[in-house]
């Protein structure tokens, strides 16, 4: 039978240490008994034991200081998780009605196939000369998918315009679309451009320069 000691205090006989049992030995804290150290200092080993962190209900987000969290952990607060930039200098001109690549475009690969790419285009001193006709642009995904949220029928099959009334016009076109591709895979996402009927259909006109932005949002 195991020896019970009872006391109220245990003090060290000189000095402040004091030693509980010897290395090797278990201390056990039985079920149901409470160890108060909340007024005191835990000096843990450099290397903690093994554990489950089920029960770790408090930790702060601030201390973690390294690793990466898996984009599991962070579903539905609708993350940018990368931004890829693309630009174009020099005039690119057609006078063809049928859609031709400007050159402006951009390469991205998603982390998942969850994952929607949002596509903004700044198209910078669009020049067009054909009298009440309109030059139009549009989003080709990989040259064969055309993102144009209209049918391809007259002046529609477009996401951005611009019309001349006069003599000429020069403008600058900015537009955003959203893409759902469900791919891994490399994706090219690039700038087309044709005139409605006639004229000279021009971008980066006094020679500047126009972007095409990609942004991964996570589900």
């Amino acid at each position: 039978m195991a020896s019970i000691l009872k006391v109220d205090k245990l003090d060290p006989q000189s000095g402040t240490a004091l030693e509980i049992g010897t290395s090797g030995d278990t201390i056990t804290v039985p079920s149901g008994a409470t160890l108060d150290i909340s007024a005191s200092t835990l000096t843990p080993p450099a290397t903690m034991p093994a554990s489950s962190g089920v029960n770790f209900t408090a930790l702060n987000a601030s201390n973690l200081g390294s690793g990466t969290v898996p984009a599991a952990r962070l579903s539905g607060i609708g993350k940018v998780l990368q931004v890829v930039t693309g630009y174009l200098d020099g005039i690119v001109s057609t006078t063809s009605t049928t859609y031709a690549d400007t050159g402006l475009d951009a390469d991205i690969t998603l982390a998942s196939t969850s994952s929607k790419v949002l596509i903004q285009a700044t198209l910078v001193s669009c020049y067009n000369n054909a009298i009440n006709n309109q030059g139009m642009f549009r989003i080709m995904r990989d040259d064969t998918t055309n993102l144009t949220p209209y049918p391809d029928s007259g002046a529609q099959g477009h996401i951005g315009i611009i019309y001349c009334p006069g003599e000429k016009i020069n403008s600058t076109i900015n537009f955003m679309f959203e893409d759902s591709p469900a791919s891994t895979s490399s994706l090219n996402y690039s700038i087309y451009m044709a005139c409605q009927t006639s004229g000279d259909m021009r971008m980066n006109q006094n020679d500047q320069r126009s972007y095409i932005h990609l942004m991964e949002i996570g589900a």
